[in-house]
């Protein structure tokens, strides 16, 4: 019988509400000529409001909340949103959370708020100041009753009027616009690709009377995923293409097109573009800074020297004078926002940061690759650490996390919902199966026409090494994911006999059903993930959870937002009830104000809470001899 001190059973002070806490998320910064620095919190106590900080710089070390609580800053285009505010000479505009529509804030004085669009069933993300002109151009999104039209359009500041600048494409990205005002560089694309598979470079003459004169620079065939284009002070323009099988940093020739090498490594200098607004490389004193993505962690990198090296993951990098700031995250730390003087070489953090923990306490992630035939897969490894404990005389259970997206990615941070796991005695293995971005194109690529084969082939060639190395207990091994990380955990229950359960977040459990009622920007990722599902429609009938649930032999806990429009609820309710008509236990769990993606700190805790509960009682039923044993 399992007791205290039996790996899985640890007690921690480490509570659900602490680590839900510790996981305020930090993005979209924005610095002023002055140095003044602005970034956007989302706060999971607040029910996942977010509201734009600044800490001045003569003022260094205050800062400050500027959006009035009634207020959040969040797009909501293509549904995954992005960027969602600008700085102004002496205001700035933010997109509002509740309705979509954007607002124009004072940045000193009275806390003033003045609407300044106001355009029913239209959203909008990634609003820029066209100084020149003195308006806004932004990502427009018009939700239509038969489609929904994304359009570059330009907004007065003096009115709710807008115009046209660009349309005909399915989906536009990345809006920059040069120091002289006269031009307006973007990124577009069409269906079926998605914006880490195949894009469009292109810019736009300002100066021009021409209506959507775009001309474009580079993507011409589907072997090219271009993003995140960039202006310099001096009006030089770079873009992030991945044509040499890594995304890096190349500059881009006005006269001729041609794209020249800025910086060519083997390594991704960006992210997959989930969001749209992100920012990962600029350019200071004419030198390039960027980060560098690698396995073992990622760094800034400016003249050949790493800028922040006491972290390891970073994104939202912007750069004015001689300050660099970036959101970072370390294996010790919480996620950050960090100064960097370029001169001094002072590193401070502004925002964030520090630990719960204290250093015996935490378990730090060991990078790891796993291989099987000739392909392999990567993950961080988290072994158990608490002070009172130990795992001598006993192997300790095993969580397997598999993330969203498909094509995302996890990295070597501290994550205090890793450490909630590893404080009570299990390991965990946070895994980048193929498919997962930041390990070149070729690598992200082995997910098409694979989705629920692959990654599934990863999960099982990661826990043989693991057992086989004598990390974990081969009896008590958990799968859980979120999004399309539930459907790769399903999928994996009911082609892998190994588990003692698992667990689905909101997970995909019938393509067929999410092919068909999946939002724009994801209305083709299927076709690419799977197949076209009426040619194909087999293959989507093989490999859906829910046309499997005869081949599951092991319990299952599902955690689903009623407001989930990605992942409908009835998906969920349906595999809830085929695997109680097969006698297979499950536990369901389903939130009323939650949509895809738990923002609420209360569900958050619900949800770690009941998936502890649910692994500890099978393993305590394991341990007496009652119900299933776990498979060899």
């Amino acid at each position: 019988m399992p007791n205290s001190n039996s790996p899985g059973f640890w007690s921690s002070s480490l509570s659900e509400a602490d680590a839900i806490s510790a996981g305020v998320e930090y993005s979209q910064l924005q610095l002023s000529q002055k140095g003044d620095l602005y970034w956007v919190e989302q706060r999971p106590n607040e029910g996942g409001r977010c509201c734009i900080c600044f800490e001045l710089e003569s003022q260094s070390g205050v800062h400050r909340e500027i959006t009035p609580p009634h207020y959040s800053v969040q797009s909501k285009v293509y549904e995954y949103g992005g960027r969602g505010w600008a700085l102004l000479d002496d205001s700035l505009v933010f997109v509002n959370a509740s309705d979509q529509q954007i607002y124009k804030q004072r940045l000193s004085g009275p806390c003033d708020v003045v609407q300044i669009t106001n355009h029913p069933n239209t959203r909008y993300i990634e609003p820029i100041w066209d100084k020149t002109r003195d308006r806004l151009i932004a990502i427009q999104e018009i939700h239509a009753e038969t489609d929904v039209i994304n359009r570059i359009v330009a907004i007065s500041l003096s009115d709710d009027s807008v115009e046209v600048l660009v349309e005909g494409a399915d989906f536009y990205s990345y809006p920059v616009i040069n120091p002289q005002g006269s031009m307006l560089a973007f990124i577009s694309w069409n269906h079926p690709q998605q914006p880490w598979t195949s894009t469009q470079f292109s810019y736009l003459d300002l100066t021009s009377s021409e209506l959507d004169g775009s001309i474009s620079i580079a993507g011409h065939n589907s072997e090219e995923a271009l993003s995140q284009p960039y202006f310099s002070e001096k009006g030089e323009l770079y873009v992030v293409t991945d044509r040499s099988g890594w995304w890096n940093i190349y500059r881009c020739d006005l006269d001729s097109h041609d794209l020249v090498p800025v910086e060519k490594e083997s390594c991704d200098m960006i992210s997959a573009p989930w969001q749209s607004g992100l920012t990962h490389y600029a350019e200071i004193s004419s030198k390039v800074v960027s980060i560098h993505h690698r396995h073992e962690g990622a760094e800034v990198m400016l003249n050949g020297a790493s800028l922040v090296p006491d972290f390891n993951y970073f994104k939202s990098l912007v750069a004015v004078g001689n300050w660099v700031c970036v959101v970072a995250s370390a294996n010790n730390q919480l996620v950050s926002v960090v100064k960097v003087n370029t001169v001094t070489s002072e590193v401070r953090v502004v925002a964030g940061g520090g630990s719960p923990l204290n250093e015996s306490d935490c378990s730090l992630a060991r990078p790891m690759s796993f291989s099987k035939a000739e392909s392999a897969c990567f993950g961080y490894f988290y072994p158990p650490a608490n002070a009172k404990y130990s795992v001598d005389s006993a192997l300790a259970p095993l969580v397997v996390f598999l993330h969203g997206g498909p094509t995302a990615a996890t990295y070597p941070v501290l994550n205090m919902k890793i450490q909630y796991w590893t404080q009570r005695g299990f390991s965990v293995l946070d895994l980048n199966y193929r498919g997962s971005s930041n390990y070149g194109r070729t690598y992200r690529n082995c997910l098409q026409h694979q989705w629920g084969v692959v990654e599934v082939e990863d999960i099982q060639s990661a826990i043989d090494e693991l057992v086989e190395l004598g990390l974990v207990d081969k009896g008590a091994v958990f799968v859980r994911g979120n999004s399309s990380g539930g459907f790769s955990a399903l999928s994996a229950v009911y082609q892998l006999d190994c588990f003692a359960a698992a667990a689905s977040l909101y997970g995909v459990t019938d393509p067929l059903v999410l092919d068909g009622c999946t939002h724009k920007f994801e209305s083709s990722y299927l076709h690419w993930l799977i197949g076209d599902p009426v040619a194909e429609e087999s293959v989507y009938r093989d490999r859906a959870p829910l046309d499997n649930v005869d081949r599951i032999n092991c319990p299952v806990i599902f955690f689903q937002g009623e407001k989930d429009r990605v992942v409908l609820p009835d998906q969920t309710r349906a595999m809830e009830k085929a695997l109680k008509g097969r006698g297979i236990k499950v536990e369901a769990y389903y939130f009323p104000d939650e949509a895809h993606g738990f923002r609420v700190s209360d569900t958050a805790e619900v949800v770690l809470k009941k998936e502890l509960e649910f692994y500890r009682s099978e393993m305590n039923m394991h341990s007496t001899g009652c119900g299933p044993s776990f498979r060899d």
